[in-house]
Parts: C-alpha cells; structure tokens; sequence
C-alpha cells in the first residue's frame, strides 16, 4: 500500500483532530491546540507529519519540534516541555505489516528533517498508553540513550450514576480518609475557566514549588491557555473554606482522557486534604462526561513518594521511555546549567550522562 508523508498546514487541522479522536490512545500532547500552545509559549519551530493512504485517508501521525540555538545547537523533542508525550498515533486498526509500513516512513522523514536542521541530539517521548510504538522505538531507533519513566494511569469506571462509596472503594488507604476529612471540615469546591481562578492557581502553583527550590511554570504558560483552547478543553478546580480559597487543580480533557496537569495547595490548609476532595470531585465529574482514564503523567523510578500517592488512586502502571540519540558528542560536555539556560523546556539528555 502507498503512502504519502506531508508536513501539516492549518488547512489540515480539522482532518488531524478527527483522525487523533479515532485512536483512544493519543493524549492531550498530540492535539492541534496543545501544538498551537507550544509554539506560542516555547517559540520553536514545529514540524507535525501526517502519513497519507491512497484515498487521502491520515494513517498515521508523528509531532516534532526544534529549537534552534546557534551556540551549542539545535534539538529536536517529540516533543518538549515538562516530558510532554510524543511519538507516534496509528490508525486503530491497521493490519501490522501498514503499522510497520508507516511509522517506518513517518520516522524516517522526521529524521531527514532533523538532520537537515543540524541537530545535535533529538529524544522522542513515547505514549504510554501505546504499546506498539514503545516497542517499535526500542527495536528500530537505536537510541543512544534510553531512560524510563512510570506512567500511572487510573482507569475511571463507565457507570455514569457510580455512587461516592462505590468510588471511594476503588483507592487505597489513606485516599478515602483524606477526601472524608475534607467534607468534615468544612471544604466545598467548584469548577471554574475564569481568569481570576487561573491567576489564584498560578500563584499558588509558585509558591508551591518554589518552597522545594523547583522550577514552576511561568505565568505567561497559563495566560496562554484560555487563548488556546476553547472552554470544554479544560477546567480549574478551586477548593474553599469559609468562602477563601485553599486549593487548585488544574485538568486538561482531550479524547478519552483527563490530564491531571497542575495541582496547588495553599500551604496552611494542606492538612484539610482539600486536593483530596479536589481530585475526587473531578473524577466523578469526568466518569459522567463519558472520560475513560485519568492519567497521572510520568514518575522517575526514584520518586517513590510521588509514585505511592498516585498508586492509592487506583493508578496502573504504563512504562514509557525517553529515547535520546546524540549527533554531536560535543553536547555533553556541557554542563547541565548551560543545558537549562540554553535549552529551555526542552529535553536534551539525562544530566547523569554528562561528562561534567
């Protein structure tokens, strides 16, 4: 069977977003809009491939992006920013020897293209909920570098009319405790898309991770997302005691999936539990909105406390990988400072492999 690899354009968005919505594993990372958030905040430079059938039919799909450094490099991520994944999407349902067929060309071209724009290393993240492509990478990519993340998904129940204990019967101690605390104590919540919520997340979001001297988001990634998605795409999750504002979640929705993004807590009322009840309440919004998984996003297999938490939820394991090929060796003999500096959001190599 011929195929026909082609660089999407706007005029292909529309065929792009129903062919992501025929495969129930391609995630929030893989869409249009996420892509449109990405260029605008990161400005990099995006090369989306679509394989083509005979009838003009997509069959498959691959998501690329360079930023373009001309001291040390370019780097190539599918795709960047906070261990977004990448790789792949197939049309469900295709035969092996198409599967095979396909993503061959659709990597192949994705190759050419990095290499053409002087790549000094390129990593391609894969989907956990996609088995093949996971496989497929590690058989034909020769990576130079593999690193593995533990991706923790909890798989909602179809019962759109599930009753609360029913749920809560799914997680572990002590989840049920927590979320029961909560309602005790006095803690409402609600949902919300306004720009007030968004900015009381952001904030509370910095003043989270900055405590553990990490790295937050910007303020400027948030005042972008109301301008990239349209209302249904995503929701803020606000917690309250006594009418104040304590806690905030924010989701994101595409496919069969809810994406747990951004979670904040403000610190004096963190033992309320209030993102207990948080996440509660949104799952139960998210099995009557017909959502399937919920996905916890990647943990290192050194964050045990991290990967605990998610467990207790009722998460399932999903193994995906970082696969990194290096072209210019030159690239690790940074450190990893010049790496942040110059590579913002951008993946370029574990820091465990430099050489200073």
């Amino acid at each position: 069977m011929n195929t026909v690899i082609k660089l999407t354009s706007n005029e292909d968005e529309e065929q792009v977003s129903a062919f992501l919505l025929t495969n129930e594993t391609s995630l929030l990372y893989h869409s249009v809009r996420y892509k449109k958030l990405l260029e605008k905040y990161l400005k990099c430079k995006s090369y989306y491939y679509i394989a083509l059938n005979s009838e003009d039919e997509i069959v498959g799909y691959l998501p690329l992006m360079i930023h373009f450094n001309a001291i040390y490099g370019n780097i190539a991520n599918s795709l960047p920013f906070y261990g977004s994944n990448g790789s792949v999407v197939l049309k469900k349902n295709i035969d092996d020897e198409l599967k095979q067929i396909v993503t061959n060309e659709l990597f192949n071209t994705a190759l050419q293209t990095i290499e053409q724009n002087n790549c000094v290393a390129t990593t391609f993240i894969t989907n956990p909920l996609d088995s093949y492509a996971n496989d497929w990478m590690k058989v034909n990519f020769n990576a130079d570098f593999l690193d593995s993340r533990i991706g923790q998904i909890t798989h909602l129940p179809e019962n759109t009319v599930i009753a609360e204990d029913e749920l809560l019967k799914m997680f572990d101690d002590p989840r049920p405790r927590n979320i029961r605390k909560a309602m005790k104590s006095g803690v409402t919540c609600y949902r919300s898309n306004s720009l007030e919520d968004m900015q009381f997340l952001y904030q509370v979001h910095y003043d989270n991770i900055s405590a553990i001297n990490g790295v937050p988001k910007e303020e400027s990634f948030f005042k972008l997302i109301p301008d990239c998605f349209d209302e249904n795409d995503y929701k803020i999750y606000i917690a309250e005691k006594d009418g104040k504002k304590i806690a905030a979640l924010l989701l994101f929705y595409f496919n069969k999936t809810v994406e747990y993004y951004t979670p904040a807590v403000v610190e004096e009322y963190r033992n309320l539990q209030p993102s207990s009840l948080l996440i509660f309440q949104a799952m139960k919004d998210a099995i009557n909105m017909g959502y399937k998984n919920w996905n916890w996003g990647g943990t290192w297999l050194t964050q045990s406390g991290v990967y605990d938490f998610k467990k207790k939820w009722a998460a399932v394991d999903y193994p995906y990988y970082y696969h990194t090929k290096i072209y210019n060796k030159e690239i690790l003999s940074l450190s990893k400072k010049i790496l942040l500096n110059n590579y913002p959001n951008f993946f370029v190599v574990s820091f465990n492999q430099l050489k200073k």
